[in-house]
């Protein structure tokens, strides 16, 4: 079984996210699932966001053959940051994305459920 996962780089403060620009569809950090959620994330949330950060689980999509596994999470940091990781960034605000989102991406921002958990934990953070 495929193995994936999305980081939603989050800033509680703004409550805006990090996206990605991959072939002219804006997306999220990816990585592959191998491990443990932090063994297998450390590696990106160190590259892009340079310290560790707290993730959250938000999402777990299994296909129906089973074949693929696809998780979504949430890695909170502290402010908005700029990285050299990808060449094109943007921080977006949940409720102004970009029309070019990757379709994947646009179906879970779009799931009440998924976006209620976020807002959740926004609200918690600025506790």
């Amino acid at each position: 079984m495929q193995k994936r996962a999305g980081l939603l780089f989050l800033t509680p403060k703004t409550g805006r996210i990090l996206l990605v620009l991959e072939d002219s569809k804006w997306t999220v950090p990816t990585f592959k699932r191998e491990d443990d959620l932090l063994t297998d994330a450390t590696p990106l949330v160190q590259r892009y966001y340079g310290k560790p950060a707290r993730i959250l689980p938000i999402e777990l999509y299994l296909s129906e053959d089973k074949g693929f596994e696809y998780g979504t999470y949430v890695c909170i940091v502290g402010e908005e940051f700029l990285t050299q990781e990808s060449e094109t960034i943007s921080w977006a605000n949940l409720d102004h994305l970009p029309k070019q989102l990757h379709s994947g991406l646009k179906s879970t921002l779009s799931n009440s459920i998924i976006r209620s958990k976020i807002d959740t934990i926004i609200a918690l953070q600025e506790d």
